[in-house]
């Protein structure tokens, strides 16, 4: 029976059957405070130790350690008795006490935290072994120890080995009679440092379990990674009298935990979304990626699903794409552009969604893997716009690879050469090129394969659109992988109508040029001779020897010789609309080609021409040293700027006053004409800005500046005209500065 508490006994700890059975309990309990001190001990402690329990309260369990006894492993265990919490930690440990008569007496411990009344207390039950009991103990356990999945092995306090179990021999390769009487160092992979077994035989040799992971071994030279437990053994006294190891191989856990994480890292580097959705559609895996893209940590998105962070259009098709891999147990592929408001996103993804089951096969939910392809779906819109670009141009526009073979072709470029097939691809030049051009295409092709843009203009007779002018064009085609020139691209451009109506207009310039030329030549020389030949009429009728009024009079003769002059006057603007016109073809029917063109001395070249013409005008020029201010523009540029000063002096209504400058920077050069005249009207600035208002073009001035915006447009500058105070016009020509290598 078990034995009444006194009054004034501590109280056990816990109330009701706990307290009953900790009373009742036939092996010591003691609880202890934070400090170490005995708040509560049992009534077995009187009858196996001696003590009563009501005496050792508020005392210090330390007191109960023998006080004979410096062993490392007493020192260790009176150091954690300083602080009661890594008892509670510590699992179970051998722990002597002192008996009240003063012996030593042996019991294994394993102290327990609770908190009765908020203070944390830690209990220990104290279990002293019966030799009978423990001889029964220990056939048990040397059973279970025989048919232990884990290796075992037992070693003096010396580390030699004195036994191990069939596991052991199994999982290191070594027979028992192989093992016994060597040491642990014959499963020493050489992995370990000297620091790892230092710190396991001062944690075992002061009575504390080692438990860590070591690479060992095994007697065929396979390394092991191995979960190790090392614990001291004490006898009777408490002292340690051997060691005991438990081993368990976890080298395919460790490679499936490497694996795994191999995985992890893998997933984790894929910048596309990859998810696991249970049945619910609640998230329970996720990587990074979907939280980018989302704008929400992946952390608040476990246990939801993609309404949560996608637009519901988007997530209500997505759940649906999800249903029917539940339902059918199958893989879908889709396509979904989604918005994520979070982050202010967009993309379009390629999904692939596939079933998953649990361990036991059930169907669990379902894993996607999202590739993101904005990237590639925007290539495709562009790619399409070229296609469309390509396939709607008047050109006939191919490509061709390294060995001839077409890799596409317009359809105009199938139609001229009558392809009917749209796959182009198994045809080659020789098929399509006729053989006595085909030497001349393949030369050309062969350039441009050498990385050189081939351009020819040539004849060719179409059976049914008779001879055709070409502009021809080849390209090299890089290689996307940049590997270099990979084909050709040709570009043919039908200039037949364009090359006739420059014939044409040349032909009209012709013909105009010599019959309106040479009519008005004859006009004014017979004009000029009635100016020249008429006699000077006195303008005082009184005393002349005829009628002024009359046939032969003076009156008659001078409005002949009036009109005469007014005659020459007119041929002359005419000459000059004509010679302007003339000009105006050149340009018109020439392409454009720029050159380096030193501004600053065609300006001083110009200034000093028309300051000789017009020796009553006052023209000066501000013009930076030679090689300074040279821009890119057509040879004309000249003749342009030469236009831009004459129309200034000629339209002066006095003694017209000009003054050209030239400003060069980095971005620009401009040219900066001035005059104090009347300035110009709203058609003449907007022919000179624009090129408009042609069809209000009647008189030489407006022709003038319409070969001048023509001349810039070809030379790729512009002109601005701005009124001067207190009267004038300000007209400024901007051109590019020409590169440094055209230069030279």
């Amino acid at each position: 029976m078990p034995r009444e508490p006194s009054a004034d006994s501590p109280s056990p700890p816990g109330g009701g059957f706990a307290a009953s059975f900790v009373e009742g309990c036939s092996d010591p309990v003691i609880s202890v405070d934070g400090d170490g001190a005995v708040v509560y001990a049992n009534p077995a402690v009187e009858s196996v130790l001696g003590y009563d329990p009501a005496e050792l309260r508020d005392g210090r369990f330390a007191e109960l350690i023998p006080e004979g006894r410096d062993d490392e492993r007493v020192r260790s265990l009176r150091r954690r008795l300083s602080s009661p919490a890594e008892l509670a930690e510590a699992g179970g440990f051998a722990c002597p006490l002192r008996h009240a008569d003063g012996r030593t007496v042996a019991f294994s411990v394993r102290f327990h935290e609770h908190r009765p009344s908020g203070d944390p207390v830690y209990t220990g039950v104290f279990r002293d072994g019966v030799e009978e009991a423990a001889a029964r103990d220990l056939r048990t356990f040397r059973n279970l120890v025989e048919h232990a999945g884990h290796a075992v092995y037992v070693t003096d306090t010396d580390g030699t080995i004195e036994y191990v179990n069939p596991a052991f021999t199994e999982n290191t390769g070594y027979d028992p009679d192989e093992a016994v009487g060597e040491t642990p160092a014959i499963l020493n992979s050489g992995e370990m440092s000297d620091e790892y077994f230092g710190a396991l035989w001062e944690t075992i040799e002061a009575g504390g379990v080692w438990e860590e992971e070591i690479v060992d071994r095994r007697r065929d030279g396979e390394t092991y990674h191995a979960h190790q437990t090392i614990a001291p053994v004490f006898d009777e006294d408490g002292d340690v009298s051997r060691f005991v190891a438990i081993q368990t191989d976890v080298t395919e856990q460790r490679e499936a935990v490497g694996r795994l994480k191999q995985y992890r890292d893998v997933v984790e580097a894929l910048g596309d979304p990859i998810l696991l959705q249970n049945r619910d559609g609640e998230f329970e895996l996720l990587n990074e990626a979907v939280s980018d893209f989302a704008g929400v940590p992946r952390e608040e998105l476990y246990g939801r699903d993609e309404f949560a962070f996608m637009d519901p259009e988007t997530a209500a098709e997505i759940a649906e794409r999800r249903r029917e891999v539940l339902d059918r147990e199958e893989p879908v592929e889709y396509e979904v552009s989604p918005t994520f408001e979070r982050s202010d996103r967009e993309a379009t993804f390629n999904t692939r969604r596939s079933p998953y089951y649990d361990a036991d096969g059930e169907l669990a939910g379902t894993f996607a893997i999202c590739r993101d392809i904005t990237d590639m779906k925007r290539r495709e819109a562009e790619l399409e716009r070229y296609e469309r670009a390509v396939n709607g141009a008047t050109d006939l526009i191919a490509a061709v690879d390294r060995d001839g073979r077409f890799l596409f072709a317009n359809p105009q470029y199938r139609a001229y050469h009558e392809i009917g097939a749209d796959d182009v691809r198994d045809l080659t030049l020789a098929d399509v090129v006729d053989d006595d051009r085909f030497d001349d295409v393949e030369r050309h092709v062969d350039r441009a394969l050498r990385g050189q843009p081939v351009e020819y203009r040539t004849k060719r007779t179409h059976p049914v659109r008779g001879t055709r002018t070409f502009d021809v064009r080849y390209y090299p085609l890089e290689d996307p992988d940049g590997d270099g020139v990979a084909g050709v691209v040709g570009v043919l451009r039908d200039v037949t109508d364009s090359e006739n109506r420059a014939r044409q207009l040349s032909v009209v310039d012709r013909v105009l040029q010599h019959n309106l030329r040479n009519a008005l030549t004859v006009i004014r020389g017979r004009a000029t001779e009635i100016v020249e030949t008429a006699p000077e009429v006195d303008g005082d009728s009184d005393g002349g020897d005829g009628d002024a009024n009359g046939p032969d009079g003076g009156g008659d003769v001078a409005v002949a010789a009036e009109a005469a002059s007014y005659i020459v006057s007119r041929a002359d603007d005419l000459l000059t609309t004509s010679e302007k016109a003339h000009h105006i073809t050149e340009i018109l029917s020439d392409a454009p080609e720029v050159e380096p063109m030193d501004v600053g001395r065609a300006v001083d070249g110009v200034v000093e021409s028309i300051a000789a013409e017009y020796p009553d005008a006052d023209v000066s020029a501000s013009t930076p040293a030679n090689g300074k201010a040279v821009a890119s523009a057509t040879a004309w540029l000249d003749r342009a700027l030469a236009e831009l000063v004459r129309n200034a002096i000629v339209h002066h209504d006095g003694d017209p006053t000009v003054d050209v400058t030239v400003e060069t920077t980095a971005e620009a050069i401009r040219v900066r004409i001035v005059d104090d005249g009347p300035g110009l009207t709203d058609m003449n600035r907007d022919v000179l800005e624009t090129g408009r208002a042609v069809d209000a073009l009647y008189h030489g001035s407006g022709l003038g500046l319409w070969l001048v915006y023509w001349v810039l447009q070809q030379s790729g500058g512009s002109a601005t005209v701005e009124d001067v105070s207190p009267r004038g016009t300000a007209v400024t020509v901007t051109l590019s500065p020409a590169p440094e290598r055209q230069r030279s």
